[in-house]
């Protein structure tokens, strides 16, 4: 209980810290009040290969997925900006070979294994 206190009083801190942060005019550097809005759409087509996202011809801004690779991704990848390769997390899937960031998926969307830790 007295760590989470403790975790808690860190988190605000450092929030409180880069809520400080300026940029060299003088603005703030980061909005933590202001919220930015992503839409992705992504329609399930199992015509596409495991794996891939293909940009749709029909509808500008949409992608089609496999039903296994739409399930095996994280729905709230996008909410990490542009930090992404920074927290990258290489993995090789022991059943099916294939090198991808785990960071993006639950499981594996090539063959649909589970990750071994």
């Amino acid at each position: 209980m007295k760590e989470d206190q403790i975790r808690e009083e860190i988190v605000k801190k450092t929030l409180e810290e880069i809520n400080s942060i300026e940029n060299m005019v003088g603005r703030p550097m980061f909005r933590a009040d202001q919220e930015e809005k992503f839409e992705i759409h992504i329609k399930v087509d199992n015509t596409i290969a495991h794996g891939q996202f293909v940009p749709s011809r029909i509808y500008p801004g949409q992608w089609r997925a496999s039903e296994q690779t739409f399930r095996a991704m994280k729905k709230d990848i996008f909410m990490l900006g542009d930090s992404l390769d920074e927290i990258a997390k290489p993995y090789t899937c022991e059943s099916c070979k294939t090198d991808l960031d785990q960071q993006f998926w639950h499981f594996c969307p090539f063959c649909g294994e589970s990750f071994k830790e």
